[in-house]
């Protein structure tokens, strides 16, 4: 790889070059229109939108409904990444950052929550939730204020296992973990158990989560 100095109004300017003879510099913002969709070599999945003639927009982090959903030809965007710009002309964009004015579709998604403490919570078990085996390993918990959870609990001793019935009342104590912004509708906040108040006996959850 080389470097390629150049200069502007506001001083020197480092581009580098990459093996494949491409400059690559850093871009955006940029307004401008879709002009043209982009698939993969399957031509199955759209990776990509075509601008003006000759810059292509590549996405290289998960897009959650895909690439597709973040605009169609005609839409006008904002974007800005790193470049590449080839002797020919032709200019690559790995996007760091795209809007969509027309749809209000964003890149990049949204970051995974991070896990958070749950404390200690009352409610009642709603239905069970069971290992291949057939033994209980959670269940669907459904707090007395808020919204139900799933309760992962591993593997419960054999002291636990046979108060865990639909209806009891229990409290939970551990750490949540909410869905992805990838995950289906429907899905739910997901709670690793560390103990259960069950009557005035807490249990400790050792190890929690299994998979």
């Amino acid at each position: 790889m080389t470097l390629v100095f150049g200069l502007c109004a506001g001083g020197a300017v480092t581009a580098l070059a990459n093996e494949n003879g491409g400059v690559q510099t850093v871009v955006g913002p940029v307004t401008t229109t879709i002009t043209a969709l982009n698939y993969d070599e399957s031509g199955a999945h759209v990776n990509g939108f075509l601008v003006g003639t000759n810059v292509l927009l590549t996405f290289s982090k998960n897009v959650c409904a895909g690439v597709s959903s973040l605009g169609a030809v005609g839409n006008t965007i904002t974007y800005s990444g790193a470049a590449t710009t080839f002797a020919s002309g032709f200019q690559t964009v790995s996007v760091s950052s795209f809007s969509n004015t027309t749809t209000s579709a964003s890149y990049p998604p949204a970051p995974t929550p991070a896990p958070s403490a749950y404390a200690a919570t009352a409610g009642t078990i709603t239905t069970l939730n069971y290992s291949e085996e057939g033994a209980v390993n959670g269940f669907l918990f459904t707090p007395s204020s808020s919204s139900a959870v799933f309760v992962d609990i591993g593997q419960p001793s054999t002291t636990l296992a046979p108060l865990l019935t639909v209806g009891a009342a229990v409290t939970v104590t551990g750490t949540l973990e909410a869905p992805s912004p990838c995950a289906a509708s429907g899905t739910i906040s997901e709670v690793n158990a560390s103990s259960l108040l069950i009557g005035s006996t807490t249990y400790p959850i050792m190890g929690g989560r299994r998979h």
